[in-house]
């Protein structure tokens, strides 16, 4: 398949998985979530005529579809849409929040890069059947253990028992205050890219050019360093790139644990008060993002692999 067939299928899939977000988003909370947002705006103590009147000015009396086809030529615009809540731009309301989002992001993603690949290499540096049985352990702990569950964890120990960290919030945007939400949104990760790491170390040191390397003087430390590391890169950056666009979306929870005020904490109280606009357009930045990235990556690969853009031909 042609490089330039190959991109435009892959932008032709973004498109509709874009599409297919809005609509889904859409009449989900129109149709499944209870509530009314011009209740949930004005209170319980609103009389029938002020939540009438906001109705009719939030477009909320007109047919379902009519709302979406509305929606959707704005969005054709690049238009968001307004706040039903806060009465803004929610482009605007987006741009105050993410720069937090991302700095949380951003902070894990360098943890579980940082700690994910020094455990594999150690892992497939000393093969003890201690220090494995104790991976395999912490693993499946990081692994099963809840977000909100890890979070309070973290809380108790290090800020509530030990005093040693604060307990939630930037703090004006204080590193300190980034250590235990980072550790909280990075933890399943790096278990994840230890073991990715560890698989493909292991398979990569007992390969000609290692023992080459090795028959020249160097250690097996330093071979890994010098050859193996470099060699399993590929799939260790690829699930990382992945991540970047996983960690942003999936930040909400560990925002909401740590009083972080970031897009996710945003989102959520959004939907508490039945916020559409808000709600969807937040949604739909961070699946851009989302998609963005890993269309970028399917690209690259198609790109630099031939076998790639010859394994979708052939799947049609």
């Amino acid at each position: 398949m042609p490089t330039t067939r190959f991109i435009f299928y892959r932008l032709l899939q973004m498109l509709l998985v874009l599409f297919g977000t809005v609509t889904v988003l859409f009449f989900v909370i129109y149709l499944l979530v209870p509530g009314d947002a011009a209740q949930a705006a004005l209170g319980n103590h609103a009389t029938p005529e002020a939540l009438e009147n906001l109705r009719r000015e939030l477009g909320l009396d007109r047919p379902v579809w009519v709302q979406y086809g509305i929606y959707l030529q704005h969005l054709a615009q690049f238009d968001l849409g307004t706040s039903q809540e806060l009465q803004r731009g929610v482009g605007g309301i987006i741009l105050e929040y993410l720069p937090a989002t991302i700095y949380l992001t951003l902070a894990a993603l360098t943890l579980e890069t940082l700690f994910g690949v020094g455990w594999g290499m150690l892992m497939a540096l000393r093969r003890w059947p201690r220090l494995e049985a104790l991976s395999s352990v912490t693993s499946a702990l990081l692994l099963a253990l809840p977000v909100f569950f890890l979070g309070m964890l973290l809380q108790y120990v290090f800020a509530s028992r030990l005093g040693i960290l604060p307990i939630s919030g930037t703090g004006g945007w204080n590193p300190l205050n980034l250590v235990l939400p980072a550790i909280t949104l990075a933890a399943a990760q790096t278990a994840i890219i230890a073991a990715v790491t560890q698989s493909s170390l292991s398979q990569e040191m007992d390969k000609p050019y290692i023992l080459a390397a090795r028959a020249r003087g160097l250690t097996r430390a330093q071979a890994m360093l010098k050859h193996g590391l470099r060699n399993v890169s590929g799939p260790v950056v690829t699930i990382l790139a992945i991540d970047l666009g996983t960690l942003l979306g999936g930040a909400m929870i560990t925002e909401i644990v740590f009083s972080w005020p970031g897009m996710g904490r945003m989102v959520y109280n959004a939907a508490l008060f039945r916020d559409v606009p808000l709600v969807i357009g937040t949604v739909l930045v961070l699946v851009i993002i989302f998609v963005v990235i890993n269309t970028i990556v399917d690209i690259l690969y198609g790109w630099l692999d031939p076998r790639v853009r010859a394994g979708e031909q052939a799947n049609g």
